[in-house]
Order: C-alpha cells, then structure tokens, then sequence
C-alpha cells in the first residue's frame, strides 16, 4: 500500500473539514442567520448611510477598517458571507490570476443565497485545489495581502479560517437553541463521491 502524497493528504483534510461544515449548517433558516447575539453585533443589512461595510448591491457585510476594538460579536449571516467571499478572493488570487475585491460582491439577503454562496465557493475552491499535485504543492502564488506563499500555505490558510468559524456559528447556534445539553445529532448527510477520492 503507497502512502498517500502531501497534496493528497491536503485535499482530503479540505474536503473533510468542509463536508462537516455543512453538517454545521444544516437546517438553517432567516431567523437564525440574522439573530443578534449581542446589541452591537455586525451583520448582514440594507444598504443605508448609517451602515459600513462592504458589498456592490442591496445588501451590505459590516466591516470597518480600522477594525474597532474589540471586535463586534457577528451575526451567523456576517460568518458565512465573510467565508463565502474571502473563499473566492483566496482562490482567484492563487489560482486564476484575478484581482477581486470585497466591493466586487452582491451580498445575498438572505439565508438560502448566503449558503448557497458559500457551498459554491467551497466547491470551486475544492476544484482548483483538485488540480494540485506534489510539484505544485509549494509553488509561490500571490496572496490578497501582497506577498507570495507556497500553495500548501494558501490552502491550509483557507482551511484554518473555516474551521474557525464554522465552530462560531455551532457556538452559536448552541446558546440560541439553549439546548446543549439535549442536543440530536443532525441527520447524516451523503458525502459527494468526488470529496473523498484523490
């Protein structure tokens, strides 16, 4: 039996972490994408002028920069929307050679566009991940942030940034539920044949 190769092992752990990722957001509906954990949580709004933030349509993703510190609390509209987008910057910087900024999205209003948004982002990201082989694995490719890194970097860079916040969003899922201590497994859910294989 071969051992698998480093840009095999990568490409499952991507694949892995993000099939539980919609494990995580399964059954979400409007009430819960746009629920406010703290007064002063950033979310997903209408555009208006009392609202910063970024996005080229209807809807808006607060942000600020400078960030303000602390940081608000965000709704789990702002998380996947935030993963959706930068998802797509990280692979159209190191994989296609394009330049997009935030300002370049629409922002969907709500729950079932957002998460379509991001299962697409993810797939995309897997299909060009797919295409990379133990040569290409550490070849420099430009970051958003201006420097280069090797693709394994990226990659791993990208992983970390949902692992994070998809616990978030089970985080808080959790205190809204406030059923922690009786929670049901969700229902299994099929994993797409071309995830796991290499």
């Amino acid at each position: 039996m071969s051992l698998p190769s480093a840009a095999d092992l990568l490409k499952v752990q991507l694949r892995h972490a993000w099939h539980y990722s919609r494990r995580v957001l399964q059954d979400l509906d409007d009430q819960e994408y746009f629920w406010e954990p703290t007064a002063t949580s950033w979310s997903i709004r209408r555009r208006a002028p009392s609202v910063r933030g970024w996005g080229s349509g209807e809807f808006v993703c607060e942000d600020a920069w400078p960030a303000p510190v602390p940081l608000p609390t965000t709704t789990i509209g702002w998380r996947v929307i935030h993963l959706a987008a930068w998802t797509d910057i990280y692979r159209q910087y190191g994989f296609e050679g394009k330049r997009p900024d935030l300002n370049d999205f629409d922002i969907p209003g709500d729950a079932n566009a957002g998460l379509a948004w991001l299962f697409r982002a993810q797939d995309d990201f897997i299909g060009a991940v797919n295409q990379v082989t133990d040569a290409v694995a550490f070849e420099l490719r430009p970051a958003h942030w201006g420097e280069s890194l090797p693709v394994v970097q990226l990659v791993t860079s990208m992983l970390a940034e949902h692992v994070h916040h998809i616990a978030e969003i089970g985080a808080v899922r959790d205190i809204r539920r406030g059923h922690a201590r009786t929670y049901i497994p969700p229902v299994s859910m099929p994993i797409p044949p071309s995830w796991f294989t290499t």
